[in-house]
């Protein structure tokens, strides 16, 4: 057995980004939600946000850990080979997108936005393709689009954006009735409108191929 040892990340967790066979992520910090960091009263410590390659074992940190900066769990686009990350700066009250691209080790903020514009920070998250900063709202069954559009979309209950591709939204909605079982609901990106709707599950693979399982 080949055992690999990274001395200084005693307190990493390798996680696998969907999407990818070839990275993983490391997240240190003493909260898991950017909603928690207020609770530190201006001494939350930073995110440490750790790119691993596979097999190589080869670590990245792009992004410099900061007091009162919070970063989020990176998000593949296969299209370009990029990560979309979200830093939650505390200290400026603005939230930036930030896209890493590990080819050649670029970093660059593509958007500001004012916490003001946001309200709470619950459910904000980026979706791919392309990357969009979007909210949801599980008590009214909404999605907000914060960037690069700015568009409301009313939603069934229990409905979950997954990711949009070539003018379409692609959802999942969870049943119990009594026996839990889910939906894929494809929506027109312009309308919102439901195009299609099939029992089964959605699975983002490896190499921009999405798994549909399904009866039809």
């Amino acid at each position: 057995m080949n055992i690999k040892t990274f001395k200084g990340f005693e307190e990493i967790y390798p996680e696998k980004v969907d999407g990818t066979d070839s990275w993983y992520f490391g997240q240190w910090t003493p909260c898991s939600e950017a909603y928690e960091v207020p609770e530190f009263k201006n001494k939350y410590p930073g995110t440490r946000l750790y790119f691993i390659e596979y097999p190589s074992g080869k670590v990245f940190e792009p992004i410099n850990q900061e007091a009162n900066v919070f970063l989020e769990r990176p998000v593949y686009e296969y299209k370009d080979n990029s990560f979309g990350i979200i830093r939650y700066d505390f200290n400026k009250e603005v939230i930036q997108i930030i896209i890493f691209k590990p080819e050649c080790s670029s970093v660059k903020t593509i958007k500001e936005i004012p916490f003001s514009k946001v309200g709470d920070m619950v459910n904000l998250r980026l979706i791919i393709s392309p990357f969009a900063l979007v909210k949801h709202d599980v008590h009214n069954d909404s999605v907000e689009f914060l960037w690069p559009k700015e568009i409301n979309y009313e939603f069934e209950k229990n409905e979950s954006l997954d990711f949009q591709d070539d003018g379409k939204l692609y959802l999942t909605k969870w049943i119990e009735d009594p026996e839990y079982r889910e939906e894929i609901i494809v929506r027109d990106a312009i309308t919102g409108q439901i195009i299609e709707r099939s029992p089964g599950y959605l699975r983002r693979m490896p190499g921009g191929s999405v798994w549909k399982m399904t009866s039809k």
